[in-house]
């Protein structure tokens, strides 16, 4: 009877090619997202690496590991394709983050490694950009506080050049809102009342390499997008920079009619409004 399992095994492969399915071999990959390399970071202060696990038609993604010594050590990050990891450097020097994924039947490969330099200077990448601030993914709420306050987030840039406006995400408050730009200390430099999601300014302004600045939105009854748990760390992709204090992350608000320069932090909220550049 040895001939009835090659015969079995020869319909089922006829019947696949009959039928045209096919199964991809795994080939599990996973991709870190933020920081840029090249950054420069701040010893103990909060770093946010983010990144995108896959594998293809087949998915099954069931771990994600990252290592932040070029691939010496591993430690698990995340289950699902979409991960996060809050690192904090805890000394000067150059740090190499990788990260793998697997599935239950294999590991795939780590990927093309991102450097950064912990306590040095930045070495921007040589882009042209004339481009919005985009953020990694997060669980948008719909806020229901009614009240008028004014929405930010703090940035740096890694060269000189201009903010041309704002871009954000609404929630439920439908009106005008006053898009704003501030210098690191609370000086307004640009603003513009107007009701779309994306705003220009009536001019670029100029930024500095370096420098603190607040972008920001004012609406008179609430109704925003926001996220918590989000700026646990300093999220840096060139040429941007939205960085963690080392006490709270970037997300800033302020209670009032008219608005004013945002300072209050929550929950290392994200209220998803980013600067453009050019």
């Amino acid at each position: 009877m040895s001939w009835l399992p090659r015969l079995v095994a020869v319909v089922a492969a006829l019947g696949l090619v009959l039928s045209g399915t096919a199964y991809a071999a795994d080939n599990p990959m996973s991709v870190v997202s933020t920081p840029t390399t090249g950054a420069g970071v701040e010893v103990g202060v909060p770093l946010l690496i983010t990144g995108i696990a896959h594998n293809g038609e087949a998915g099954g993604i069931v771990s994600v590991e990252l290592s932040v010594d070029g691939g010496d050590t591993w430690f698990e990050v995340g289950t699902t394709e979409s991960w996060r990891y809050t690192y904090t450097p805890p000394e000067a020097g150059d740090v190499t983050i990788v990260s793998r994924a697997s599935t239950a039947s294999t590991t795939g490969a780590w990927t093309s490694p991102i450097t950064v330099h912990v306590g040095g200077a930045a070495t921007p990448l040589p882009v042209l950009c004339s481009c919005y601030f985009q953020l990694p993914d997060g669980v948008v709420v719909n806020d229901q506080d009614a009240e008028a306050v004014e929405l930010g987030m703090r940035t740096r840039f890694d060269r000189n050049g201009s903010v041309t406006g704002i871009a954000f995400r609404r929630g439920t408050y439908p009106g005008p809102v006053t898009a704003r730009v501030w210098s690191g200390a609370g000086d307004l430099l640009a603003e513009k009342v107007a009701t779309g999601t994306r705003i220009l300014f009536d001019a670029p302004v100029p930024v500095t390499a370096g420098a603190d600045y607040v972008v920001s939105y004012y609406t008179p009854a609430g109704g925003y997008a926001s996220t918590e748990d989000f700026f646990t760390g300093t999220v840096v992709s060139t040429p941007f920079s939205a960085p963690h204090n080392g006490v709270s992350g970037a997300g800033v608000y302020h209670y009032g009619d008219g608005g004013g320069f945002p300072t209050d932090t929550w929950h290392d909220s994200n209220y998803w409004v980013a600067p453009y550049f050019q």
